[in-house]
């Protein structure tokens, strides 16, 4: 028997459920019935539309990514300065990362998960090569305008998303060490300080 067309209600019910278990009891040990008993279904209701913990974990992982990636266009499209829409880019990031903070410690052990776990890898590896493809062109349009030095724009958008990256894991590891907004902010500033020429200086 084939599936039925997806329910507009039950999906976000059970990712929503499985967000609630996962930070009570973190992804490795939480169960397919326990997201099944947070949600009110069966587990075979929850099978339904999900097969696995990793499907749901895809599924929390687009939520949060769909978010991030529906203002690039109007980045990459934007005829202002590139310093500048790599301001902003920066700026929404840092607003998403402040909504979404809750979940970031999940998030760190999807990392985790994904060195081992190939669906879990593919959606993360997704996530990042469309974020670094934004990067990359938004970097390229300065250079190609003068207005960046000349360096390779994917070592530029890897050292950028390894800052962002790294200051979300610092920020799990030891919370009390680390000021997440003021760290983002300066290392934004000393990157597009880095990329500017000097003429832009």
């Amino acid at each position: 028997m084939s599936r039925p067309d997806v329910s507009e209600e039950r999906r976000p019910q059970i990712v929503d459920a499985a967000i609630q278990v996962f930070i009570r009891k973190g992804y490795r040990n939480a169960t397919m019935p326990d997201v099944a008993r947070e949600a009110g279904l069966s587990v075979g209701g929850v099978y339904w539309y999900f097969n696995s913990k990793d499907e749901i974990v895809a599924a929390i992982l687009e939520r949060l990514f769909e978010k991030d990636f529906g203002a690039f266009s109007a980045f990459l499209q934007a005829e202002t300065p590139a310093a500048e829409r790599l301001h902003a880019l920066a700026d929404g990031y840092a607003q998403s990362f402040q909504e979404w903070a809750w979940l970031n410690a999940i998030g760190i052990e999807f990392y985790g998960e994904a060195t081992y776990n190939d669906k879990v890898g593919s959606v993360i590896r997704r996530y990042l090569q469309r974020y670094r493809t934004a990067l990359v062109t938004l970097i390229e349009h300065g250079i190609q305008r003068g207005e960046f030095r000349r360096v390779d724009p994917t070592d530029a958008a890897n050292a950028l998303l390894g800052m962002e990256e790294g200051l979300a894991l610092l920020l799990v590891a030891d919370p009390d060490g680390i000021r997440w907004q003021e760290s983002f902010k300066i290392g934004v500033e000393l990157m597009i300080a880095g990329l500017r020429t000097p003429e832009q200086l």
